[in-house]
């Protein structure tokens, strides 16, 4: 177990203030037995130990308290110049030696992928999430991108889309915190959401999923028409089934062997089915058993590949009555 860096299964008593929500809550489900993709979390201290021993903390400090949030191009440009600084800064010896180690470990098995997402809080408050604000990037390969694109997670706190944010919901920028997560990629062959209440309604009898092909980018980025389905949480079956005509997915790209695509969904593929009732079946009784672990309705993110059904993430279900 390093100083800065710490698998899932490491992390005791997992906590947002260190690690994120997102972090936070994949540690806890790891250990609570569901199948969570490997992975690591690079603890929230870290981002603090780079830009202290690079000495660009007070840049960005200087930078932020001089933001006009009136004036959207200087902002563009000031959060550009905060991301550059963090970007292009050598991260410390005793860190990138912690990150290496465990990108070394999650990565033996020859032809390993893995994504790399933010994994965000703010100090000493219950928020642990900032939904489409933090990047996520997808089948990257190899120690030198793993580690540039942990680099671009920690910088993408400071996108003006992230600032502006901050900024309208009167959170301090100097108060949030970032944790990169490296996990194995997950080959989705289908991938969604699932509400384990109805977030439309309210209604806590009822489940939600929402699905397309390929990763669940195209289903929480809003790029594509899903299938959409409600399911009696009492009983699991199908009270309301849509199949949309999909026409958009996120996949591998293929010619390469790694990176991601974009790209229209094939014409055997867009008005079929992405799920049939037995995967619908399974899909309720996790989150059911997700939801009783959190005591809270829950957000997941899953992901279908090989027969297995695998969590991507999970967070509490916001504006409940």
């Amino acid at each position: 177990m390093g100083t800065f860096v710490k698998t899932f299964a490491e992390m005791e008593h997992p906590d947002p203030q260190e690690a994120g929500g997102k972090a936070a809550h994949l540690a806890q489900l790891t250990q609570s037995g569901f199948n969570v993709p490997p992975g690591f979390c690079v603890m929230s201290r870290a981002l603090d130990h780079h830009l202290e021993a690079n000495g660009i903390g007070p840049q960005i400090e200087a930078a932020l308290a001089g933001l006009d949030f009136e004036d959207f191009e200087a902002v563009e440009k000031a959060t550009d110049g905060i991301r550059a600084l963090i970007e292009s800064a050598a991260i410390p010896e005793d860190l990138d030696g912690e990150i290496r180690t465990a990108i070394a470990d999650l990565t033996a098995e020859p032809g390993t992928l893995v994504a790399v997402r933010s994994s965000v809080g703010v100090k000493g408050s219950s928020v642990s999430s900032f939904p489409g604000m933090m990047d996520t990037y997808h089948y990257l390969r190899g120690e030198e991108e793993i580690v540039q694109h942990i680099k671009l997670c920690w910088a993408s706190l400071y996108t003006a889309r992230a600032t502006f944010d901050r900024h309208f919901k009167k959170i301090e920028h100097a108060l949030t915190l970032i944790a990169p997560t490296v996990q194995k990629m997950v080959h989705s062959e289908v991938a969604g959401v699932l509400f384990t209440a109805n977030p439309i309604t309210g209604s806590r009898d009822e489940l939600v999923i929402e699905s397309n092909w390929g990763l669940g980018e195209s289903v929480v980025s809003g790029k594509s028409m899903n299938d959409f389905f409600i399911l009696s949480k009492a009983s699991a079956e199908v009270t309301t089934r849509k199949i949309g005509r999909k026409t958009v997915m996120f996949d591998l790209d293929r010619e390469k062997g790694y990176g991601r695509t974009e790209g229209p969904v094939p014409a055997e593929k867009s008005q079929a089915p992405t799920l049939d009732d037995v995967e619908l079946r399974r899909l309720a009784e996790m989150g059911i058993k997700i939801e009783a672990l959190y005591q809270h309705p829950q957000d997941v993110e899953w992901a279908f590949a090989g027969g297995a059904l695998y969590v991507l993430q999970s967070r509490n279900i916001k504006g409940l009555q």
